[in-house]
C-alpha cells in the first residue's frame, strides 16, 4: 500500500508525480501532495498544472478524468428505454473489404461520419471476422472465468511483484476501469499490447489449468487489430481526409483486450452496476457480446437505451482519444452496463484501440479552422489518456 513516507522519497519524474497526483484526486482531493514533493516542485519551478517542455500543458488529463468521474455520478440512468430502429446505426463493411473500392469506402463512409457526429455508436456486420473464432473466444472467456479463484488470483492485476499494471485478473466487484464510488460487478481478463509491451509481457493462467487460452486469446487479439487497422481508412475518409492519414499513427498501436464475465447476481444497492457509467478513452473500441446488456445515451433523443444484440455483428464506439483528435467532432458517447440480474451468465469482450502511445495528435486538419480553431494542444495517448490509465 502507498504511504506518504514512501511516495515522499520518489524523484519528481512526470509519471511518478501525474500518478501520484491522480491518486489523490481519485481519492476526493482529501490528501496533498507530500511537503517534500512540493519543496522539489518549487525548486523545478513547476506549477501545479504545467511541466516544463511540455507541448500539452494546456491540456490536464487527471482535471478531464475528474470531471468525467463527477459527471458520471449525475447521470440519472434509471429509465434506460428499448432502442428504436435507428438509434444504434447498422454499416455492412463486406463491400468495401472485398473490393477495396472508392465508391464503397466512401459510402460506408459517409455511414459512419452520420454515425460517429450522432450517435458515437454503431454496429458493423460484413467484418471478415469468423463466427467460429468469436465463438472460440467466448468459450475461452468462459472456461477461465470457471476456473478456480486460486487459479485466476495467481495472476491478480496490479500485484507488486509483476512489473506491469492494468493486465491479468480484475476481481469481482473492482473500482477500476472505470474507477468509481461503487463496485462494477464483473470480472475481466484484461491483456495490454504497445510499442514495447508484447504478449510474453502479460501475465497468463497456468498452461496446465488452461492448455489452449493463451493461443485461443492470441488469435482473437490479432484478428481484432487487424479488423481496427482495416477500419481506419473509413475513418479517414469519414473526415475528408485520405485513406492512408491514420496508418503512420498505428504503427505498433497501443490495445487492451478484454474478457469480462458479468456473474448473475440480486439487485444490490452499493454496487448497482456490472460496469459502471462511463465513456472509453479508446480512438475506438469493438465489442463482442453472447447477450444483450449494454446501455448507451442516445444523444439523438437524450434518452438512455438498451443496445440490442445482433447476431455476429460488433457494436463500435467511439472514444475520448478519437473525439479529442476530432476537436470534438465525433462523439464519446456514456455506456454502462446493469447487473446480470437474469439466471445465467453474461459474457463480453471489448477491444480497446489507440494510436501508438507515443504518437502526437495533431487536430485534424478537417475538424479545425479560423473559424473553429484547435480546442488541444498537439499531445500523445501517453500524455493524456495514459496519464488517467496510470501508465
Amino acid at each position: 500500500m502507498l504511504s506518504v513516507e514512501k511516495i515522499s522519497s520518489w524523484p519528481i519524474g512526470r509519471n511518478n508525480e501525474r500518478f501520484l497526483r491522480l491518486v489523490l484526486r481519485l481519492r476526493g482531493g482529501l490528501l496533498q501532495l507530500p511537503d517534500s514533493i512540493q519543496e522539489r516542485r518549487k525548486v523545478n519551478n513547476l506549477s501545479d498544472t504545467t511541466e516544463p517542455g511540455n507541448d500539452s500543458s494546456q491540456f490536464d488529463a487527471l482535471a478531464k478524468e475528474q470531471q468525467l468521474r463527477q459527471e458520471s455520478s449525475e447521470w440519472d440512468t434509471s429509465k434506460p428505454e428499448e432502442a428504436q430502429e435507428g438509434d444504434i446505426p447498422v454499416i455492412d463493411l463486406q463491400e468495401y473489404f472485398q473490393t477495396g473500392s472508392d465508391a464503397a469506402l466512401d459510402k460506408v463512409a459517409g455511414e459512419l461520419r452520420t454515425a460517429c457526429e450522432e450517435t458515437g455508436f454503431l454496429s458493423i456486420i460484413g467484418h471478415g471476422v469468423a463466427q467460429s473464432e468469436i465463438d472460440e473466444a467466448f468459450a475461452q472467456t468462459e472456461a477461465f472465468h470457471a476456473s478456480h479463484l486460486d487459479v485466476k488470483q495467481q495472476i491478480l492485476m496490479d500485484r507488486p511483484d509483476w512489473p506491469v499494471g492494468g493486465m491479468g485478473y480484475l476481481p469481482l466487484k473492482n473500482r477500476k476501469l472505470p474507477a468509481r464510488d461503487t463496485g462494477n460487478v464483473n470480472e475481466a481478463f484484461i491483456i495490454k499490447i504497445d510499442d514495447k509491451l508484447t504478449m510474453d509481457s502479460n501475465q497468463w493462467p497456468a498452461p496446465a489449468e488452461l492448455p489452449t487460452f493463451r493461443q485461443a486469446v492470441e488469435n482473437y487479439a490479432n484478428a481484432m487489430e487487424n479488423l481496427g487497422k482495416r477500419m481506419l481508412p473509413v475513418y479517414a475518409r469519414a473526415l475528408d481526409m485520405p485513406g492512408d492519414f491514420f496508418e503512420e499513427a498505428f504503427i505498433k498501436p497501443l490495445y487492451r483486450l478484454r474478457m469480462t464475465h458479468y456473474p448473475a447476481v440480486p439487485r444490490d444497492p452499493e454496487n448497482a452496476f456490472g460496469i459502471s457509467p462511463h465513456v472509453d478513452t479508446s480512438f475506438f473500441t469493438i465489442l463482442a457480446q453472447n447477450q444483450p446488456g449494454l446501455t448507451i445515451f442516445s444523444e439523438r433523443r437524450k434518452v438512455w437505451i438498451n443496445a440490442p444484440l445482433i447476431p455476429g455483428a460488433f457494436i463500435v464506439n467511439t472514444g475520448e482519444l478519437l473525439k479529442q483528435w476530432t476537436n470534438d467532432r465525433f462523439l464519446s458517447t456514456r455506456h454502462f452496463a446493469n447487473n446480470n440480474n437474469s439466471s445465467i451468465s453474461r459474457y463480453s469482450i471489448p477491444f480497446f484501440f489507440n494510436a501508438n502511445p507515443h504518437y502526437k495528435m495533431t487536430c485534424v486538419p478537417s475538424c479545425c479552422s479560423a473559424d473553429n480553431p484547435a480546442k488541444y494542444q498537439p499531445i500523445s495517448y501517453a500524455e493524456s489518456q495514459g496519464v488517467v490509465q496510470g501508465e
